[in-house]
């Protein structure tokens, strides 16, 4: 019983000499030993579901709504001609307000970030000067503070196709849509991308 009792007490003398040695007060806890497989956290940005025309959405200070989208096979120019696209194609037309929200200007994003898709195709635009329809691409580059913008972007398309075949894209951090499908089966964006169907 002797043996015994002696021997707690001097594994109990043992805790508390460990214990007073750490200057910190605390007790010492063993250092952990790094995984052989470190884990990544990545943040994906989720493909959205595209929304229906005149629906909002806001990036940074500039407001922004696809009004509506409609397809001709010719145009009046705003000098009265009437103009046709390509042989085999016709033309999407998509109207789009912009409204710098913000307390200082901003630079209007260039046509560029904008697109048409059709599964994994994409259009841009390209010059229209349709008569009554503010051409996008011949505005200026800068919003005021407070200032909206009315316009339209002109998109030349294959001549079979129709509007429920397209979705409107806008791309505000890059000039292409670029879609990466992960090992489990979904899907995401390297860039911020907003969507809108073509058709309510």
């Amino acid at each position: 019983m002797t043996k015994k009792l002696m021997f707690l007490l001097s594994c109990f003398f043992g805790l508390l000499i460990a214990v007073s040695c750490n200057s910190s007060g605390e007790a010492v806890v063993p250092t952990p030993v790094p995984s052989s497989t470190p884990q990544a956290v990545v943040e994906n940005n989720i493909v959205p579901a595209p929304m229906s025309p005149n629906q909002m959405i806001i990036y940074e200070d500039i407001q922004v709504v696809m009004k509506e989208a409609e397809i001709t096979s010719t145009f009046i120019t705003e000098y009265g001609t009437t103009r046709e696209p390509p042989p085999g194609k016709n033309i999407i037309w998509v109207h789009i307000l912009l409204k710098n929200i913000g307390q200082s200007e901003q630079t209007l994003p260039e046509p560029e970030h904008f697109s048409i898709l059709n599964n994994t195709t994409e259009f841009k635009a390209t010059y229209g000067h349709r008569k009554d329809h503010t051409d996008y691409m011949a505005l200026t580059s800068i919003l005021a503070q407070g200032q909206e913008v009315d316009a339209w972007l002109r998109f030349d398309i294959p001549v079979a196709m129709d509007l429920t075949q397209f979705i409107f894209a806008f791309l505000p951090e890059s000039s292409q849509v670029s879609i990466v499908s992960s090992s489990d089966g979904s899907s995401w964006t390297d860039h911020p991308t907003y969507l809108w169907t073509c058709v309510p």
